[in-house]
């Protein structure tokens, strides 16, 4: 019973790697052949398309076919497929979505779940792992936008802050500046007082050399 259990397990592990990767007969340079598909939300081609040709560069040489726009690694080794083995992939971008098409041609056929049931999960599973690395990609990707954005909060923010301390300055300046002209009003007001007193006796000279201008002759 715990074995049965232990397969269960087991069986619905593998499952839930391979539902990541689905089959469909896709257009090829050879003609339409079954492909293992895998769709990328949130990846972009240029990305999908570098860690897919990492991870195909393991089984040979890969190359690029410019004109059909896929590339291939011929005569290559395939863990868990014996003899040589062809494998072809091409990468599409849509709206929102890239998908990526991967090929198996073991020398007799194109491989897929009809007529390679063990051969083709195993594919599915390492395909998997490849979605994975894309996923983590993406993630970090995302990551690092966020991060940036979070820098240049961080940067907002002391700009924000650097613009407090300024205007506290600029507040300590103009509270010194008050200061000064409360005391420059101080001594303008008592220069005036001075002044004025000054004005009244200067009247009073005025008067007296007026007084005097206009005695002339009546003495």
């Amino acid at each position: 019973m715990k074995l049965l259990s232990t397969l269960g397990l087991i069986l619905v592990w593998a499952l839930s790697l391979s539902a990541q990767v689905s089959e469909r007969s896709m257009e090829l340079s050879l003609g339409h052949q079954n492909a293992f598909v895998i769709e990328h939300p949130g990846a972009n081609k240029k990305m999908v398309t570098k860690i897919l040709e990492k991870a195909v560069k393991e089984y040979g040489k890969v190359k690029k076919n410019k004109k059909a726009k896929e590339w291939n690694c011929l005569q290559c080794s395939v863990p868990g497929i014996s003899g040589p083995t062809n494998v072809y992939f091409k990468v599409e971008e849509g709206k929102s979505l890239v998908t990526s098409y991967i090929f198996y041609d073991d020398g007799t056929q194109f491989i897929s779940s009809e007529n390679s049931t063990d051969i083709a999960s195993r594919i599915k599973q390492d395909l998997t792992y490849v979605n994975y690395d894309v996923t983590r990609a993406v993630i970090t990707e995302e990551l690092d936008n966020e991060e940036n954005n979070l820098k240049d909060r961080n940067k907002e923010q002391e700009k924000l802050e650097k613009k407090n301390e300024d205007l506290h300055n600029d507040i300590e300046k103009y509270k010194e500046k008050i200061k000064n002209a409360e005391k420059e009003i101080e001594k303008n007001l008592q220069e005036q007082e001075d002044k004025k007193m000054e004005i009244e006796k200067q009247k009073r000279v005025v008067e007296q050399v007026t007084d005097k201008l206009n005695n002339v002759g009546k003495g």
